[in-house]
């Protein structure tokens, strides 16, 4: 007997549709500010590339474009970017927002990136990847970025006079609170990055 198969559920898998959504979301904010700045193309993405908001927001639209693809993502990737925009979400309405006052376009650019990026990759994060036997195995990758914006901040700094941060000013701090505050930074991804591990595993656990 003949029988008509059913279409599948599949072809696009819910995990797959939603990193799609997410990496379209940084992307069309990442594009409007580029779009809507005072500068041509080049100089306006390259004013956005020196603040770590965008960092992470530019890590949003690749990796999630990525798992959209259908590729798979590493753990210490997934749980990098995941702590990465937390605490660009935590400390930006902890303890910059209050100074930040965005117009025009950057009224919703502003919610994309501290907002609604950061809460959708972590949801995304913890729904639809594995749990991590190792937890430790993952902060090495977790202490990255904001390794390497300390890095890429000073030299930014010593070029233009431009610190997007007061806690990574040099000028303000001299070389060596600068240098703690960046080792300071860096446990703290790690502390973070660990606690969300942890959380991630209860919550595969127990679901």
């Amino acid at each position: 007997m003949n029988t008509i198969a059913e279409p599948s559920t599949r072809r696009f898998p819910a995990e797959r549709l939603f990193a799609a959504l997410i990496s379209g979301a940084a992307l069309a904010a990442l594009a409007t500010e580029i779009a809507v700045g005072q500068g041509s193309a080049a100089a306006n993405a390259g004013g956005l590339l020196r603040f770590f908001t965008i960092w992470g927001n530019v890590g949003a639209f690749a990796v999630m474009g990525w798992a959209a693809s259908g590729r798979p993502v590493a753990p210490k990737v997934m749980a990098a970017l995941a702590t990465m925009l937390t605490v660009i979400g935590s400390v930006y309405w902890a303890l910059l927002a209050a100074d930040h006052q965005p117009e025009g376009w950057q009224l919703v650019t502003n919610q994309v990136f501290h907002t609604l990026v950061p809460i959708a990759v972590v949801a995304w994060w913890l729904r639809f990847t594995p749990p991590t036997a190792d937890v430790s195995a993952l902060i090495p990758a977790i202490m990255t970025p904001p390794l390497a914006y300390g890095a890429f901040a000073v030299v930014l700094g010593e070029l233009t006079g431009f610190y997007a941060y007061f806690f990574l000013d040099l000028t303000r701090l001299g070389a060596f609170q600068y240098a703690i505050s960046n080792v300071v930074l860096a446990a703290f991804f790690a502390m973070v990055g660990a606690g969300l591990a942890t959380i991630k595993n209860a919550l595969n656990a127990r679901f």
